[in-house]
């Protein structure tokens, strides 16, 4: 798991790569090129959900028999707050990621798109769908590390090489599902771990603001005393 004080780096890929990609790949019904790379921190999406803020305290627990006293750590929810903000889509955000066009129509109808996107948090219904993909959509095929995962270590961008992985699904479309279909599951498995919001919270803090200039909610690097 990488450190929430990760530097936030911003990359754009090579023109040659890109130019690689667009050949292997082929294009869409509107010209773009069906396989993209992008580095994660480029690829920022709204997210919705509910935000918490933990502080951190110190206890100094006393043994009223003995008088032995022992401080210790912990962590308490202070506050929490739902709305839409700004985060990396893929993980980890310091790596690139291999993208693959999808058509509108896979995205179902817009009255489809708009329910399948209703959340319901605290008794409150939310819609999480944002506008409807009406060109299509840029989905992952999986993140560039060494064990096509998102905790696994970033590998540095080769052309011969994101350019064979394009060549591979485009042969063999059905052998490739699988993995497309993992590394989702696994993405969507990730942010589901205890911690994600907080870790991603520490990391915008700095630079990035959430969606409608709402400002982040920040975890206190102070401690306070409790006896």
């Amino acid at each position: 798991m990488k450190s929430s004080s990760e530097r936030i780096e911003h990359y754009d890929p090579p023109p040659e790569i890109v130019d690689e990609l667009r050949r292997a790949g082929g294009v869409n019904r509107f010209d773009d090129p069906m396989f993209r790379i992008v580095w994660g921190w480029n690829r920022i999406v709204p997210m919705h959900g509910q935000w918490e803020q933990w502080g951190k305290y110190k206890a100094t627990l006393t043994d009223k028999f003995t008088g032995h006293s022992e401080t210790r750590e912990f962590n308490k929810l202070e506050s929490s707050v739902i709305e839409t903000r700004l985060v990396p889509k893929y993980l980890p955000g310091n790596c690139w990621h291999l993208e693959m066009w999808r058509p509108p129509e896979e995205y179902g109808t817009r009255e489809e798109w708009a329910k399948a996107g209703e959340e319901v948090i605290t008794g409150m219904t939310i819609d999480t769908a944002g506008p409807y993909p009406e060109r299509g959509e840029y989905e992952l095929c999986y993140p560039l590390t060494d064990d096509a995962t998102s905790r696994g270590n970033p590998l540095p961008l080769v052309g011969a090489v994101v350019t064979e992985i394009v060549r591979m699904i485009t042969w063999g479309k059905g052998r490739m599902s699988f993995q497309q279909r993992r590394a989702a599951i696994e993405q969507r498995l990730r942010r589901e771990d205890e911690g994600y919001v907080k870790r991603v919270e520490d990391q915008l803090r700095d630079g990035m603001r959430p969606f409608a200039g709402e400002s982040f909610v920040t975890v206190p690097k102070g401690t306070g005393e409790v006896q």
